[in-house]
């Protein structure tokens, strides 16, 4: 029985134990580190111009104009986890050649972006940016993230509907608690999360367009997620990509989902 009795409190005190540790080192399990990376501007690109974007004096990462028209409007990107500003040019490429002006978010700690590396730094730098688009340029707002940032994008949204023109949601959580409570069965994660970052309620009150894209291939965030956002959003335009998964979904936009996308988010 003394045996029996050990074991047991052994067992509760690990599972004490790694519960406080995913309370107390969950911004470093969401935000892995993400290596300093070349500056956008040292590539050769054409088409656009890019300059870095400052937000308050503090650099949040780059804004890319197209040189042969007037930007019709703004495309904000928020890029996902392990990423960094750098790495989403092909997807800006995207918004440019439909003639969008595009700034695409670095969050602190990020890339070549100082500061603290946490969800809250992440959400508090992404709502800035919506921010500072309205207050420095005409036309219409459409926001676009990925993964994390698709998270991050949810959130911005809310309180500040009216500003958002449309929005495009790759590989989305319907809220972060749920997916973390699937990867972490046995502990009470909707608890231990500083914040649940349900992007479904955060879109309650949005009525402009709104695109989720889904990767049926996706283990990191299954798609049902995507499926589940969707059928809970009145407006939602849901499109699924039946090859790809979280890592290569970009690869499986053809030019006609893309135009599609647009379409949808009345951006065409």
């Amino acid at each position: 029985m003394r045996v029996l009795s050990y074991t047991v409190s052994f067992a509760v005190a690990a599972y004490l134990i790694a519960a406080l540790a995913l309370y107390l080192m969950q911004d470093d399990m969401l935000l892995p580190s993400t290596p300093k990376a070349a500056d956008l501007r040292d590539a050769a690109h054409t088409g656009s111009s890019i300059d870095l974007w400052h937000v308050r004096g503090n650099y949040a990462g780059y804004i890319i104009t197209p040189t042969t028209r007037q930007p019709r409007g703004t495309f904000i990107v928020f890029h996902g986890n392990e990423e960094s500003a750098e790495t989403k040019l092909p997807l800006a490429d995207v918004f440019v050649q439909a003639g969008y002006r595009v700034l695409v978010v670095e969050y602190p700690g990020h890339g070549n972006r100082p500061g603290e590396r946490t969800m809250q730094a992440a959400l508090d730098a992404s709502r800035d940016a919506l921010a500072d688009t309205v207050a420095r340029w005409p036309g219409p707002v459409y926001l676009a993230g990925e993964s994390l940032g698709a998270g991050m994008a949810s959130q911005v949204v809310r309180g500040q509907e009216a500003a958002v023109a449309g929005v495009v949601l790759i590989t989305p959580w319907d809220s972060l608690a749920s997916v973390a409570a699937e990867k972490y069965p046995v502990f009470p994660v909707r608890l231990l999360l500083h914040d649940g970052f349900d992007s479904v309620a955060a879109l309650s009150r949005y009525h402009g367009p709104l695109v989720i894209i889904g990767a049926q291939q996706d283990t990191l965030i299954p798609v049902m997620h995507a499926r589940r956002f969707a059928g809970q959003h009145d407006l939602a335009k849901l499109m699924l990509l039946p090859n790809a998964d979280h890592d290569s979904w970009f690869d499986a936009m053809t030019p006609q989902r893309w135009q599609q996308v647009m379409q949808w988010m009345g951006a065409a």
